[in-house]
């Protein structure tokens, strides 16, 4: 990850990211310096969605 998801600034050596793994889905914990922001973005590996009837 190179980019924070909440401000989109660069994330430098002061960011804090870790990658880890649940399953085949992969979980990255990102800190970014700019905006404080601390989150964990799930990269799934299969996403089953539904639409509601219209």
């Amino acid at each position: 990850m190179s980019f924070c998801p909440g401000c989109g600034s660069a994330l430098g050596d002061a960011a804090f990211v870790q990658e880890y793994w649940v399953a085949a889905d992969r979980h990255v914990v990102c800190w970014c310096p700019s905006c404080a922001l601390l989150c964990t973005v799930v990269l799934a590996a299969a996403l089953v969605g539904t639409e509601p009837e219209h």
